[in-house]
């Protein structure tokens, strides 16, 4: 049986949804109000699909497999950097030679050809000595160019600390390429200038590769350290390969969520399988889809997602009546994080089945609920790195569904709430981060005076201190004087 809940209790249903439009975004200035306070999740209702996959379904997951291996292949994706490589070299023009290379550079996984790569892109197109080439590359690519057009103000960043006395920099934690983008490329020379001289910028990666033409066009326009977060550790070695000047830090940003947040995670745990993820095709919800049809029916299975790439719940739902899931699926679209949080500190084990992507919060935020966590023993995808003895199970692929009966079987066991609060809280990254921005003033010759005020990563960039956010409503309100195009006013800094 499959569920479905609706506001009328007499309206009969297929699916249980839960379907909240997720609440205004508050910035560095403003608590955040929870908005799901005293709302009751409505009664399922019940009805028997089959769980039998039809032979379309069959071909279709064949072909998809295929898709899905040649997107993947580790020796595909070097075969497309050693193309795009020729096609850098067969090209005229400078920016699409440019933008060959940097896209080589992020497909390639051998590091020997890596390295060559980078050598290529260093001697052709070296960052300080060819700006105009790297600004060319990055506003040809359509989603850059749209948001510098239409909404080129920064949004989920958040200063850690105010620029002070003789010399002493500010320090802006910045989230995602776009938003690499619309500094950048949002700023005047002089303005540019101006930021550079009072800021240091800690780049934050929002997937894996990162954009290597956003970098190289960062590396032209700035003289100092380049500090950026990557979102897996894997590519530290890359990163720090490309230029001298890049200081590839020692977390993700996956790693500021706070533990202060779960406090009921040693409650019973009626949910077996939560899943929190968007419905993007990227997340792989046919991987649970087919190793549920080989797992119990009467298991208590979550789905917890948002709207991806034109992919809904309803979507979802037709996905898994056309696997023949055979169990009963709770499924929740756009709640406020308050609700996520309750649903992780209920849940056995939670799960992640991508292949490749960023740093997947969700898997991070589940360590600190007390879930154990299973990922894909395959995956580019940087909480991976979090799973141990203490935390959860590897999935193997082509045994999934064996390796989720045994990981709910074991997942008492674990401890993931002690093991992520002393290893990747804020509060631990936060020690990292604020001893190696003060190493490298040092190195400059700046002075350190003031250590880094303490973000929160829930859902977005925040400060656990509203002391913080008031010390630094004077700096947001002179950047935003300065050049009010990029820089929003002082409360609307994670908006959006």
């Amino acid at each position: 049986a499959i569920r479905q809940g609706a506001s009328d209790s007499s309206r009969s249903s297929a699916f249980w949804i839960r379907d909240q439009t997720a609440p205004d975004m508050v910035g560095p200035l403003r608590p955040r109000a929870s908005q799901y306070d005293g709302v009751e999740l409505p009664v399922p209702e019940t009805c028997e699909v089959t769980d039998r996959m039809s032979l379309s379904m069959r071909i279709q997951t064949a072909v998809w497999r295929v898709e899905d291996f040649l997107r993947h292949s580790s020796h595909v994706r070097n075969l497309n950097a050693i193309f795009l490589v020729a096609r850098a070299y067969a090209s005229n023009v400078e920016a699409v030679a440019a933008r060959h290379l940097s896209r080589a550079l992020a497909f390639s996984e051998n590091p020997a050809l890596s390295r060559r790569i980078t050598a290529s892109i260093m001697k052709r197109f070296p960052p300080e000595f060819t700006q105009g080439t790297w600004r060319q590359v990055v506003e040809d690519i359509p989603n850059y160019r749209k948001i510098l057009e239409s909404d080129p103000q920064l949004t989920r960043s958040i200063l850690l600390k105010a620029p002070g006395l003789n010399g002493e920099k500010g320090v802006l934690l910045l989230y995602f390429e776009y938003n690499w983008i619309r500094l950048i490329c949002g700023l005047s020379d002089s303005e540019f200038d101006w930021f550079n001289h009072h800021f240091d910028v800690i780049l934050s990666t929002s997937w894996s590769p990162t954009d290597y033409a956003a970098l190289a066009l960062f590396l032209g326009k700035t003289t100092g350290a380049v500090f950026v977060q990557p979102c897996n550790h894997a590519e530290r070695e890359k990163l720090e390969g490309l230029h001298p000047r890049i200081v590839a830090l020692d977390s993700m940003p996956c790693d500021w969520i706070n533990p202060a947040f779960y406090t009921k995670k040693d409650q019973e745990r009626p949910i077996d399988f939560l899943m929190v993820a968007n419905w993007g095709g990227f997340k792989r919800h046919i991987d649970f889809f087919e190793a549920l049809r080989y797992l119990p029916k009467k298991l208590r299975v979550v789905l917890v997602g948002q709207k991806e790439a034109g992919r809904d719940s309803e979507y979802i739902i037709n996905l898994a009546k056309r696997l023949g899931v055979p169990q009963a699926l709770e499924v929740h679209q756009s709640i406020p994080i308050e609700k996520v949080s309750e649903l992780q500190e209920e849940a056995k084990v939670s799960l992640i089945f991508s292949r490749r992507e960023g740093c997947c919060v969700a898997a991070v935020e589940s360590l600190f609920a007390g879930c154990a966590l299973g990922m894909r023993s395959d995956a580019h995808v940087g909480p991976l790195d979090y799973i141990n003895e203490k935390t959860g199970l590897r999935l193997r692929p082509g045994h999934i569904a064996e390796d989720l009966r045994r990981l709910l079987e074991i997942s008492g066991s674990f401890d993931p709430s002690s093991w992520a609060a002393g290893e990747v809280s804020c509060h631990i990254t936060h020690q990292k981060l604020n001893q190696s921005m003060e190493e490298a003033a040092q190195v400059g010759g700046r002075p350190w005076t003031r250590d880094l005020v303490l973000p929160q990563w829930r859902p977005y960039p925040q400060y656990v201190n509203m002391e913080d956010a008031e010390e630094m409503r004077p700096a947001y309100e002179e950047l935003h004087e300065r050049s009010p195009r990029v820089f929003p006013r002082s409360g609307d800094w994670t908006a959006k």
